[in-house]
This record gives structure tokens, C-alpha cells and sequence, in this order.
């Protein structure tokens, strides 16, 4: 049966890149039973042996959100790294032990067979090594029953592996060498190495932002208010060496926002929002017209009845006068007298016209307006009107008294202040309106015109809803043609702009518009406002970055633990100091793409963090006291906290 011990080794699979090793071993995992049976835990230690990405937590069953993972210690962070490094320095170097033994001292086991024993002894040792260390500092329990034998001899076996079938000494140093100094892993090094230095002490406030973020959000927008400019230097010339990239992410921040606006605007273009409001224009006209002709026409009823039952009058008088009966005008006295009675006992009488124009007129004599020629020139315009279209008996038609509310004060107005321009004179009218308005309307609803003012809140309602889609309009234009502009209409910087909009008295926009509507504006604000930001920290930061930069290259070196394994292969250091700028900024780069990317690059251990580890943990004589490893030396717990110290924090 297949199990995963059999691509541990494999080239195929240790030389893999990331996507190749998950699909190998994912194939062999499924056919191995000590995997298949294993924990959620077990399982994702096997993983982080193999260098497989882990498995996502399930989702909680009451909430949906992914279940807290516990952070990696930073044991388990450096144990990840450096197990291969630890167990190919044993397999090596037992290899090479094991060969000189054959040669030397066992003349007939001979060198190849010698070196496989010693490598699987090596191995196995490297292994036990491992074991206690995950005991004395890991936490881990320790072995039981028969695992405490049969666990061994398995490790030594299969450390065995790696000098069979003629991979012997010289690849396996080669090997090694590679393991060991891990060349994949310099660049990626080098370029965490420079992104936590651009960050400085803002690194843990940082990670905690990027690790909660949208997958898809911008690392430059969501650092931007750390206020750090070599940070934002460096994020800037990482990405810029994927402009596609690059061109991709504005495009569809600025889909994103266009799409935002055009939503509250109704509609994508100038075109469109025009559009929209001419079709809300109709439907409130729809709306609102018989509510409009019905409130007039209950007005117009004291009017309409009167005459009717004057011309019946009339009527009866020529009738009896032509058949030479007696007349008796009481009668007709009686009969109109008992319809106007009728239509006032159900709230309709004339509309009439005297008590109205002395209640308007009456306007112009508050001292208050002393000296106002727009509130005098308009009450004499609109008194003289009514005067003007009143009819017998002192009544007038409503439909004629609403035209007049409408158009005489504008009239008035066209001619006090002919230099005035559209705006300007509609404000003013709008002004002396708010004075005369309510006299007309007490009429209109007196006389019988009930709902009259119920279609004047609709209506007005209405068109403000429609004023309010044409400011968002106008809105959405300025973010495509002028942001900065926009962004001071949105934070109350151009109140002109929106009382031409909503009319006068309205120029706050924040009070005018709905939370809604200024919520979603004020987003695309502050998107702006960070770009801003972004591009002067980014100004700010280049000659910070350039010499951060300048040092971590000249300063970069192999580690020192590498010894003798890292002279097999420094006969390639000059080909990888060639390349290394190329590859630490494409780590750079990726890293920068997403929110996650960069929070792991800037949570990477320094490579003196994990040498220093990976140092005590080949000196098992260094650990805790009394514990023997399988090779019998004494070790001492140099990881775990023993007066108050800490062998990784200092």
C-alpha cells in the first residue's frame, strides 16, 4: 500500500515548486492509513513535515466564521523550517561516516553499503533528536509502549533510503548543501528582512490589520494611516514590477467606486442620470395631478354651486315673467340662500378673494421688511393679480389662484432684479414665496380644497428625492473628472454647489442627504484622501527605502551555521548574488498583492532566529539536565523559560 514515506525523499517531490507538492501529496495521503486515521492536529503536523500548505479550520456550526486557529509558537515556526536541515545533516553526515567505516574497517561490507547503513543511522539519530525536542520544548508527550522501539528502528530505515540505489556520498552532500542553505528560502529572507525593517515598531499594529482584511484589499490603502513612508515606498516599488498587476487592482478599485455612484445617481453617465430623473419627474406627475385637480375642484364647488343655483334662479324668474304669474323674489332668495347653506354645512364655500389680498398685503406692513422692495414689489404684484382674475361676487377660480401662486412672485422678481441670473432670481423668489405661500394655500383648503396640502408635501417630496439623484449625479461626474473636487463637495467645502441643487437654505449636504447616500459618497472620499496620503508618504519614503535597501544587500551573507556543508556549494554563490536583487523583490512583490502575503512575510523569522535555534537543536547536550538522548548525551532545555529567560528573545 502506498504511504507517504515514499515521496519524503523523492526528488521529484523535494524539488518540487508549491502546487506540484500539494498534488503529490495529496495522491499519497489519501492511500496512507497512518495519515487518513490521524486527527485534525496530527494531519496538519504531517502536512507542515511534508511543506504542504495546512488545512483551513472548518467553520464554526453557530456562526459561520472560521474558528480561531491558535497562533504558531515560535518553536513550532522554527521547527517547520529547519526539520529538513537537521535531518539531511544527519543522513549526510552518517553517510559519510558509514562509508569511510566500510572502506576502512569493515573492507568487505565495502563503501556504498557502509554509506547506506551510516545514513540511516545518521537519519534515525537526527530523527530522536527531533523527538526530544519536541518533548523537552515542544510540549509533546512522549513515546509509549511499543513506539518507543519500533519508532526508531522506522526512522533509521528510512534514512537508509537516501544512500539506496546509488545516490551516494557526493549527491547526497550536494543535497544537503542545498537543504541546508535552502536557496529558495535567501531571497524570501532577505525581502522579509527588508519589509520589517521598512516597518519598524509598527509591525505588530500592521500584521493585525492585514491579517483581518479582505483577501482583495489594497496592502498600500490599508497601511496608509500607520503614516509610514518607508513602508509605502517599498510597497510601491515591489508592485511596480507587476504593472499588470498594478493596472488590474486601480481598474477595478475604480470599477468598484464608479459602480458605487452610479447606484445612488441612477445611472452610469450624465445620459442616464438625466435619464432617470426625467422618468421620476413623470411618475410623481402621475402621482400627483389628480391629487392636485381634485383639491381645486372641491375648492371651485362653492362657486360652481352658487352660479348654478343663481342660473335656476334666473331661469324660474324669466318663466314665471313670461307667463304673467306674480313674482315673488323672496323665493329666490330662499333658493340660492338654502345651496350656499348646503355646501358650507360640508366644508365648501366661494373662494373668495377680498379677506385673502388684505391677509397678503398685510405681509408687506411687517416693520421687519421695512424697506424690502423684493417683499413689497412682490405682495403688490400678487394682490393686484388675484384682484385682477376675481369674478362676480368676489370669488375667484382656484386653478387661476394656483397659477398665480407659481408665477407672479417669479414675475416679480424678473423685474426687480433683471441682472440676476436663473439661480439667483429663483432663490429669491423661493424667499419671498415662503411669505406669501401660506395665505394662498389657507384659502385653497378653506374654500373646500381638502388634500391641497397633502399634494403639496407630495410633490415636494418628490422633487427633492429627484433633486437629490441629480446632485449624486453631478457627484459621480466630478469623481471621474476632478476627485479632488468631489472630495470637497462631500465634506461640505462647496455649499453653493448643493443649495443650487436642493434650493435655497439647502447647502449642508450632510444634513440634506440620507446616511445612506452620504455614507456611500463619504467612502469614495476617503478613498481618495488615502491615495493622497499613499503618494506623499510614498515621496517622502524613496531615499529611506534606498538606503535600507542599499544595506540589507551589501550585508547579506549565507548563515554561518552552514560550515562545511555550505562550502559544497558556494561554487554557485556568485551565480545567486547575480540574481538574488531579482528574487528578493519578486518576493517583494507577491507578498504586496494581498493582505495575507504580507502579513506572513512580515511575521517570517529572521534567518539568525531559526541559525540560532537550529544550532542548540544539533547540540542536544545543551538541553534539559538529566534527559539522555537516543544517543545517550545529557541535554538541557535551552528553549523552554528558566529564570524568567527566554532562549529565542534574546
Amino acid at each position: 500500500m502506498a504511504n507517504l514515506s515514499s515521496i519524503l525523499t523523492d526528488p521529484n517531490y523535494v524539488n518540487a515548486n508549491e502546487a506540484t507538492k500539494q498534488a503529490i501529496f495529496d495522491k499519497f495521503s489519501a492511500q496512507d492509513t497512518n495519515f487518513t486515521s490521524a486527527n485534525a492536529e496530527t494531519q496538519n503536523a504531517i502536512r507542515q513535515r511534508f511543506g504542504v500548505a495546512v488545512a483551513i479550520p472548518k467553520l464554526s456550526s453557530d456562526t459561520g466564521i472560521p474558528a480561531q486557529r491558535k497562533p504558531p509558537t515560535t518553536y513550532e515556526r522554527v521547527r517547520e523550517f529547519i526539520t529538513p536541515t537537521v535531518e539531511m545533516l544527519g543522513a549526510a553526515g552518517g553517510g559519510l561516516l558509514g562509508a569511510g567505516a566500510g572502506t576502512l574497517v569493515l573492507p568487505g561490507v565495502g563503501t556504498a553499503t557502509g554509506a547506506v547503513g551510516g545514513a540511516g543511522l545518521g537519519y534515525g539519530m537526527a530523527k530522536e533528536a527531533l523527538n526530544l525536542a519536541d518533548i523537552y520544548i515542544g510540549g509533546k508527550a512522549p513515546r509509549q509502549g511499543a513506539a518507543q522501539v519500533t519508532e526508531p528502528v522506522r526512522n533509521v530505515l528510512e534514512g537508509a533510503t537516501y544512500e539506496a540505489g546509488g545516490r551516494l556520498i557526493g549527491p547526497a552532500v550536494g543535497y544537503v548543501a542545498g537543504k541546508v542553505a535552502d536557496l529558495r528560502q535567501i531571497p524570501k529572507q532577505k525581502a522579509a528582512s527588508i519589509a520589517q525593517k521598512a516597518m519598524g515598531e509598527d509591525l505588530p499594529q500592521v500584521v493585525n490589520a492585514l491579517r483581518n482584511a479582505p483577501a482583495n484589499a489594497s496592502v498600500a490603502e490599508l497601511t496608509a494611516k500607520i503614516d509610514n513612508p518607508a513602508w509605502q515606498a517599498l510597497v510601491k516599488n515591489a508592485l511596480e514590477k507587476d504593472p499588470q498587476f498594478v493596472r488590474k487592482a486601480r481598474l477595478l478599485g475604480e470599477r468598484e467606486s464608479r459602480n458605487a455612484l452610479a447606484e445612488l445617481a441612477g445611472g452610469a453617465t450624465a445620459a442616464d442620470v438625466r435619464a432617470t430623473n426625467e422618468l421620476a419627474k413623470a411618475n410623481l406627475s402621475t402621482i400627483t395631478t389628480p391629487m392636485r385637480e381634485s383639491s381645486l375642484k372641491r375648492a371651485n364647488l362653492g362657486q360652481y354651486v352658487a352660479d348654478e343655483a343663481g342660473a335656476r334662479a334666473a331661469n324660474d324668474l324669466a318663466v314665471l315673467t313670461g307667463s304673467g304669474a306674480k313674482i315673488d323674489p323672496a323665493q329666490f332668495v330662499a333658493q340660492a340662500t338654502g345651496a350656499e347653506k348646503a355646501l358650507r354645512s360640508v366644508g365648501i364655500k366661494p373662494l373668495e378673494s377680498t379677506s385673502l389680498i388684505q391677509r397678503i398685503s398685510a405681509t408687506a406692513d411687517n416693520p421687519s421688511f421695512a424697506g424690502n422692495d423684493l417683499i413689497s414689489g412682490a405682495v403688490k404684484n400678487v394682490a393686484d393679480d388675484i384682484a385682477k382674475w376675481t369674478g362676480q361676487g368676489g370669488v375667484i377660480d382656484a386653478n387661476a389662484l394656483e397659477a398665480i401662486r407659481k408665477n407672479s412672485v417669479n414675475a416679480a422678481i424678473a423685474q426687480l432684479r433683471p441682472g440676476a441670473d436663473a439661480t439667483a432670481q429663483r432663490n429669491l423668489a423661493a424667499g419671498v414665496l415662503a411669505k406669501i405661500k401660506p395665505a394662498i394655500d389657507d384659502a385653497i383648503e378653506a374654500a373646500g380644497g381638502a388634500g391641497w396640502r397633502d399634494y403639496l408635501t407630495t410633490h415636494a417630496k418628490g422633487m427633492r428625492n429627484i433633486a437629490e439623484k441629480k446632485l449624486t449625479g453631478e457627484a459621480a461626474q466630478l469623481w471621474k473628472t476632478d476627485k479632488d473636487a468631489f472630495v470637497r463637495l462631500v465634506q461640505n467645502e462647496s455649499p453653493d454647489a448643493v443649495e443650487k441643487v436642493l434650493g435655497t437654505g439647502s447647502y449642508n449636504i450632510a444634513k440634506e442627504l440620507s446616511d445612506n447616500t452620504m455614507s456611500v459618497l463619504q467612502k469614495q472620499a476617503e478613498k481618495r484622501l488615502t491615495e493622497l496620503a499613499i503618494k506623499e508618504q510614498v515621496t517622502e519614503g524613496g531615499a529611506a527605502l534606498a538606503q535600507l535597501l542599499k544595506q540589507e544587500t551589501s550585508r547579506f551573507r549565507f548563515p554561518s551555521l552552514l560550515n562545511f556543508w555550505a562550502s559544497a556549494g558556494n561554487k554557485t554563490l556568485s551565480e545567486l548574488e547575480q540574481r538574488i536583487g531579482a528574487k528578493t523583490m519578486a518576493q517583494l512583490t507577491q507578498a504586496m498583492k494581498t493582505p495575507q502575503g504580507a502579513a506572513d512575510l512580515l511575521e517570517t523569522l529572521p534567518a539568525a532566529e531559526r541559525n540560532r535555534v537550529l544550532n542548540l537543536m544539533t547540540k542536544p547536550q545543551t538541553w534539559k539536565p538529566g534527559t539522555a538522548a537516543a544517543t545517550g548525551i545529557a541535554v538541557k532545555n535551552a528553549l523552554a523559560p528558566e529564570e524568567n529567560q527566554n532562549a529565542l528573545a534574546r
